[in-house]
């Protein structure tokens, strides 16, 4: 028996114990790797009674797809070896292509496995690969677990048995068995991150500061793991004492967070919104500790058409159209005139407004810019006419006090905040057809107060009742 075979050997008796009688699929693309991983495998099966199911996908990227696939139907033909074939057509659209073809061959992967009843299905990550990503991974930022690089097993099914076996042995392996295999050309073209880290960045490393380099980024990985199953088993069970409910909707208390260790913070929120937004970044994370902390307000948007909203003193996760509130407020379509003297009720978003009579103009008793941001001062004979407050419009500019342009009222929700499902409902104050002021946002220069301005009204909002806020 060959070292491989002996490494892959160690390999299934260290992730599966008892692996006798397994129905195993082995991914192979034609290259080394995958080739050499069979020929191990179909040297092993008699003795640990595994039964193996070879599979193939045909991205139909290259020139070459055909006859790769010829050679692994040849090779899977004279070990006996049971074959699936997956042929698909390329997206026309390039941009992505290398996640596009990664998502087509684990979702064959995990068909095969359902309808095959496969325990497992084998790849041929190597030492190399591994020591490849990590270092990629390094490179991009990532946290503890991107630096945890690939695991031995992943979602229960996916396994690497030549992980711990280097691109070097691999060959010699293919070498002394005399196997056949296929030479991507992609592999050499550099203008992927991942080759230039393979050809430039390692042999520089290993040439200029350590001949180990791959085995201490590998060990390096291992290390992280481990590390990375503990905190993760810490985070489980930290999620469970500051989650609560909020009606239908999944919240969290953020006090509890708070006084959870800062470490695992970041790792709870995780947690929290994985099972409905997935694809998570780092910049997700940190905005929602952000959030949590009261350092950014608004809305989080996550990936999966979800948000994460801060309600007093609770985070709330909000699938898009789970909120009926949502739905309502988008559908609200209202104008009503406003009087001096009078308060208004605006029952279709839950605004009041009160504006006051007209009072003569004292330079001293008020700013011309109030600080309070939900009420405005305005010049009375220019503006005591065509006076009317309605709802946000898509299309909607305004020429804020003090400047020339004009801008987007989309803008400027986005500029203060203000929640998406909120902005319909918005009220906007109008004078003759021009926006004059946008509640708690921006106040426009329209009936502005001048040096000739004599006599003033004011015109005062109360926010959304109850617990909902507005960013």
């Amino acid at each position: 028996m060959l070292q491989l075979e002996h490494k892959v050997r160690a390999a299934f008796q260290r992730l599966l114990p008892a692996y006798a009688d397994l129905k195993l699929g082995v991914a192979i693309s034609g290259g080394p790797d995958s080739v050499a991983l069979l020929r191990a495998l179909v040297t092993l099966a008699p003795a640990h009674r595994l039964h193996l199911t070879a599979l193939h996908v045909n991205h139909g990227l290259r020139p070459e797809a055909g006859q790769e696939q010829d050679l692994v139907t040849d090779l899977c033909q004279q070990w006996q070896i049971p074959l699936s074939v997956k042929e698909l057509s390329p997206p026309q659209k390039q941009t992505g292509i290398e996640a596009w073809a990664r998502e087509e061959r684990y979702a064959f992967f995990h068909t095969m496995k359902t309808e095959n009843g496969l325990d497992y299905i084998a790849t041929a990550h190597t030492q190399d690969d591994q020591a490849e990503t990590v270092l990629l991974h390094i490179l991009r930022g990532s946290a503890r677990r991107g630096l945890a690089g690939i695991p031995p097993i992943r979602e229960g099914w996916l396994m690497r048995p030549v992980l711990d076996c280097s691109r070097r042995e691999i060959m010699t392996y293919i070498s002394k068995r005399q196997l056949p295999h296929a030479t991507d050309p992609s592999n050499a073209d550099v203008r992927y991150t991942r080759n230039r880290i393979r050809h430039r960045l390692l042999p520089l490393l290993e040439q200029e500061f350590s001949p180990q380099v791959r085995r201490h980024l590998v060990s390096l990985a291992q290390t992280m793991r481990e590390e990375e199953a503990w905190l993760e088993e810490l985070a489980t069970q930290a999620c469970k004492r500051v989650q609560e409910k909020a009606g239908v909707l999944d919240a969290l208390s953020v006090l509890k967070l708070q006084a959870e260790p800062r470490a695992l913070r970041q790792r709870i929120l995780r947690h929290w919104v994985e099972r409905q937004a997935h694809n998570l970044g780092v910049y997700h994370l940190a905005r929602l500790a952000q959030l949590s902390e009261g350092k950014v307000q608004g809305m989080i948007q996550l990936p999966g058409n979800v948000h994460v909203v801060r309600e007093g003193q609770r985070l709330v996760l909000k699938p898009q159209g789970q909120d009926p509130g949502e739905q309502d407020l988008r559908k609200i379509d209202y104008t009503h005139e406003l009087k001096l003297g009078h308060t208004l009720g605006l029952g279709e978003s839950g605004w009041s407004m009160t504006v006051s009579p007209a009072v003569v103009w004292n330079r001293g008793s008020c700013s011309v810019r109030c600080s309070d941001l939900w009420q405005a001062v305005f010049d009375a004979p220019s503006a005591s006419q065509g006076l009317i407050v309605r709802n946000y419009r898509p299309g909607d500019r305004v020429q804020p006090l003090g400047m020339r342009g004009h801008k987007k009222l989309h803008d400027v929700f986005i500029d203060a905040k203000v929640l998406r499902s909120l902005r319909r409902g918005f009220p906007v104050v109008e004078v003759h057809g021009e926006i004059a002021w946008v509640p708690g946002c921006v106040r426009g220069d329209v009936a502005k107060i001048t040096p000739a301005t004599r006599q003033v009204f004011r015109i005062r909002v109360n926010p959304l009742p109850g617990e909902r806020k507005l960013w």
